[in-house]
């Protein structure tokens, strides 16, 4: 099994790349609009203080790249720029750019794992 490492800012400008040339003229501009430099920006990973790149904000919110799960998400930020919401959307860019889009539109937000109680009739 591989060891799981952060992203590094090339390989995310390589996954914006392939997925920019996927996404449709509306989706193309509202990035022209939104983008921002790649940045990194704290979150809480299952109670685990982490980072993750922003690489649009557009009204409070931001599209940050995921990269334990490897898709793009949508969280609004907080005061000093952190990522308030983790998610595990594996959303290619221009599926969160919809969110932007179309925001009236229902969109499944995958949370982050939480612990289930198993029972097996003995309690």
């Amino acid at each position: 099994m591989e060891d799981w490492e952060p992203t590094t800012l090339a390989k995310l400008q390589a996954v914006l790349a392939g997925d920019l040339s996927r996404c449709t003229a509306a989706q193309l501009a509202l990035w022209e609009r939104c983008r921002v430099s790649p940045r990194r920006a704290a979150i809480v990973r299952y109670g685990s203080p982490e980072h993750v790149f922003v690489v649009a904000e557009h009204k409070g919110e931001a599209i940050y790249w995921e990269d334990v799960e490897e898709g793009f998400n949508v969280s609004p930020l907080g005061p000093s720029g952190e990522v308030l919401e983790h998610w595990c959307n594996q959303d290619e860019l221009r599926w969160a750019l919809n969110r932007w889009l179309q925001p009236s539109a229902a969109y499944q937000r995958v949370g982050p794992a939480q612990p289930v109680k198993i029972s097996c009739g003995r309690e």
